[in-house]
């Protein structure tokens, strides 16, 4: 049994094709499935199950692959640590809290040198496992990560200063079923996080007349009155305008934000540089 065949296995289990294999590795498609097939004798049991061209994990494959995955995991982070030890690259994926993100990295960029970040956002990619770290939202089942609580951050109202709502301090979301919504895209969890909220406190789910990525875009709507928003409440206090009003909900709750990594990953030096300068970060908002 090779590394390269258990890397061929691993393609496989996530892109479920041999061709698409043979695509990214540079080989012949019939040398993905002889090596599959050779790994599949070796272990005694087959891993996948094949339907045309189509292949899917069967649960002897989702245990194979579970343990190579976290293997080749430990053995790349090895091997980098002494190939590149003065490696300088971080790389981000930002699923929540981008606003923030981008002022912690400006600031953890100008307080060092010689260390090159990049950022991907929910909207562009989807494919986490590929980067340092992740800032999300935490989820019910956080077993693939590792993580750090970084704050909880409080769901309000936001809404125009010339909306009748502007006159309350706090509202219960039972009383705004009828009134437009101005969202993210449902692809950002942002999203998902508000709507989920107000079926299960409020009974309805949001009739949204304007969605966007663009948090800029969102805050010009509101403040024209085109619409009420659910937002947590730091994003707008951390740029606070006249043009607008946050109002509490009776019914609270909050979205933590978290910074997550590979609980198989190996952290370079400056890695682990930009986790501590976070979380202190964090703390000093």
């Amino acid at each position: 049994m090779e590394i390269l065949q258990l890397r061929y296995f691993c393609d496989a289990a996530e892109l479920e094709n041999f061709s698409k294999v043979a695509e990214k590795n540079y080989v012949p498609q019939p040398s993905i499935s002889k090596t599959i097939s050779k790994l599949e004798q070796e272990l005694g049991v087959k891993l996948f199950d094949r339907k045309g061209k189509r292949i899917s994990l069967n649960a002897n494959g989702k245990f194979f692959y579970e343990k190579i995955n976290a293997a080749l995991t430990n053995i790349d982070e090895g091997i980098n640590h002494f190939k590149t030890p003065l490696q300088s690259n971080i790389s981000i994926y930002i699923q929540a809290g981008n606003r923030f993100i981008s002022m912690l990295t400006a600031d953890f960029l100008t307080s060092t040198k010689d260390i090159f970040v990049s950022t991907v956002t929910q909207i562009s990619d989807n494919h986490s496992n590929n980067y340092d770290f992740t800032f999300m939202q935490l989820l019910n089942d956080m077993s693939k990560y590792r993580y750090e609580k970084l704050m909880d951050d409080e769901i309000v109202l936001v809404v125009s200063k010339t909306n009748p709502l502007s006159r309350y301090d706090k509202v219960s979301i039972k009383s705004l079923s009828d009134y437009p919504y101005i969202a993210y895209y449902k692809s950002i969890n942002l999203r998902d996080f508000t709507d989920e909220y107000c079926r299960r406190e409020g009974g309805f789910t949001p009739g949204v007349v304007f969605e966007t990525a663009d948090y800029q875009a969102i805050r010009y709507m509101i403040a024209k009155n085109k619409g009420i928003s659910l937002m947590p409440e730091s994003l707008f206090t951390i740029q606070n305008s006249d043009q607008y009003k946050i109002i509490k909900l009776k019914e609270k709750t909050f979205r933590t934000l978290v910074i997550a990594w590979n609980k198989n990953k190996i952290f370079s030096p400056q890695a682990q540089q930009f986790l501590e300068f976070t979380k202190n970060w964090f703390r000093n908002l």
